[in-house]
């Protein structure tokens, strides 16, 4: 049985990682991070049968890491969310985006289309389904399309399968949950999203740091929050840029609030905390 070394994760090493991932997506990595990098990656180097860090990063930059360097990109990337994160953007499509959209003329015959970017393990799209299906419960019906990406697969995967421990629905209100939630009888820590909501969303992998976005037509609101503080200034410019070209006319994005926009050649009018709207 090959005996896995504990020796750290050197500078040079570390480097390239670091060079990659931001190339990849458009992660900063600052030798603050090296620790935690060396703790994420470990269990690469068990599951490979890797001694060292140096032959982990020789196999990934090799001719055979492909696959591997998706298993690094995705270990490395941060994931952490929860249902209606962020209470008051949900409060704002509510209160005021949703009235005033159905208002306009011709909207009746027009879906409504949303896309949760860098939707992690699918609470946030979930929750603005669930807000869409309510708002259609109790007021004029709207056509809707519910779109969530992610640059790693696993999420996407976790997504989809719908599947939460009990702690990871507790923000959402329990009249929600009984409604649009399955309980296991085998496990009862464990929820499952329900058909009609499972049905409203739609989830795919994509890298915001591509200079084409593959999904179809543009969209009238965009979710792309606590996605854009782990880019520099120069990245953050250009991803936004990218999905401003996705958004409809008078489209509306929503940032992280710990997100700016300030500095930033963008096309956006600001309507309130990390809420924009495309100019024109």
């Amino acid at each position: 049985m090959l005996a896995i070394h504990q020796e750290s994760l050197s500078s040079s090493d570390f480097e390239r990682i670091a060079a990659y991932v931001f190339c990849r997506a458009g992660l900063r990595l600052t030798d603050n991070k090296r620790s935690m990098v060396e703790g994420r990656l470990r269990h690469r180097l068990k599951a490979l049968k890797l001694a060292t860090f140096e032959a982990y990063t020789d196999y990934v930059f090799g001719p055979q890491g492909q696959l591997e360097s998706v298993y690094l990109v995705e270990s490395l990337t941060t994931h952490k969310t929860h249902f209606f994160r962020e209470q008051q953007h949900f409060d704002y499509l509510r209160q005021h985006y949703l009235p005033l959209w159905v208002d306009r003329p011709n909207n009746a015959s027009r879906t409504l289309k949303v896309w949760s970017a860098g939707c992690s393990t699918g609470e946030e799209a979930y929750s603005l389904a669930m807000l869409l299906l309510e708002w259609n419960q109790y007021h004029q019906k709207i056509k809707f399309e519910v779109y969530a990406t992610d640059i790693s697969r696993a999420v996407v995967v976790k997504a989809v399968n719908g599947l939460y421990r009990e702690a990871e629905v507790s923000d959402v209100p329990l009249a929600l949950r009984q409604k649009y939630f399955l309980r296991s009888v085998a496990n009862t820590n464990v929820v499952k999203m329900g058909p009609e909501l499972q049905s409203c969303v739609s989830f795919g992998t994509l890298n915001l740091l591509n200079d084409h976005y593959t999904l179809p037509g543009r969209f009238d609101i965009i979710f792309c929050r606590n996605v854009l503080i782990y880019f520099d200034r120069p990245t953050e410019e250009k991803v936004i840029n990218q999905l401003c070209r996705k958004l409809k006319p008078q489209g509306h994005l929503f940032l992280g609030h710990s997100e700016s926009i300030t500095g930033l050649n963008v096309p956006l009018d600001t309507l309130g905390a990390t809420t924009y709207k495309l100019k024109g």
